[in-house]
């Protein structure tokens, strides 16, 4: 199923319609009978896990906070953290737990975590906050809450890329909006924010922001330029020329990239 968008004007975010992302909703796209494989082949990513090893040294105790597969808790664990994660998929978690029984997979709630306060050295946030219709300030103040001073968030969202904000300049998605589109909640799927914003609301809180970095800027330009849709999903889906992937990846990034990484640091 396609997405169907719609630029936010009064929020300056891109509104994705498709499918309300719940627990369920999840459960079912995370189901494969290759998860263990999945899991325990996984020892980096490439994105994040650089950056937990930049900022954090080894034994530090992080959270993936929506961890799903359990794939990034794996890695952590491997590279030598205290690796925890926590996501509100309870098949998945039940199925993580039984694949990879050494993993600390939980099943929990991002917006109020069963955790004491000040009890983490990080938090790996991977593609979590943009998928609630009213808004991702409690997570954020849960992320405050259990960072310890001095502790590091790793918050990846998909983003107001620079094709995007091109796009909705030149009306080439339909406006409107926040509150004209309530009644359309409940195919909601997920947002692409302005890094300036949720810089804006992470710093409020008392984080300070250290790096910023894109990524999947491939999948980026393919969703967003529908003349070469077609022919770029058979090369990101490895069906034509796999050699092209990471060249097309590394050519659309300063421009198209689908997601934003955020490294913050709490004061």
């Amino acid at each position: 199923m396609e997405n169907v968008k719609v630029y936010i004007s009064d929020k300056q975010a891109l509104a994705f319609y498709r499918e309300k992302a719940t627990a369920e909703f999840w459960d079912k796209h995370w189901d494969t009978a290759q998860l263990q494989s999945i899991i325990r082949r996984t020892t980096d990513d490439g994105n994040f896990i650089p950056l937990v090893k930049k900022y954090l040294p080894a034994k530090s105790v992080v959270l993936e906070g929506g961890c799903g597969m359990g794939q990034i808790v794996h890695a952590l664990q491997h590279q030598g953290y205290k690796a925890i994660g926590v996501d509100y998929a309870p098949q998945t978690v039940q199925k993580v737990k039984e694949a990879v029984p050494e993993l600390d997979v939980r099943l929990g709630d991002v917006f109020a975590l069963d955790l004491a306060d000040e009890s983490l050295d990080g938090y790996v946030s991977v593609g979590v906050i943009e998928h609630f219709w009213e808004g991702y300030a409690p997570i954020l103040g849960e992320m405050k809450r259990v960072i310890k001073s001095g502790g590091f968030l790793f918050v990846s969202f998909p983003y107001m890329s620079p094709l995007r904000r091109l796009k909705a300049f030149l009306g080439l998605y339909p406006s409107a909006q926040k509150e004209n589109l309530n009644a359309q909640m409940e195919t909601f799927y997920q947002f692409a924010l302005p890094i300036s914003k949720v810089q804006q609301d992470l710093e409020a809180l008392g984080f300070q922001l250290q790096e910023i970095q894109t990524y999947a800027a491939f999948k980026g330009f393919k969703d967003e330029v529908s003349l070469f849709h077609t022919w770029l999903q058979e090369i990101y889906d490895g069906k034509r020329a796999p050699r092209l992937w990471g060249y097309l990846d590394r050519l659309f990034k300063p421009f198209a990239a689908h997601s934003a990484l955020l490294v913050m640091k709490k004061r």
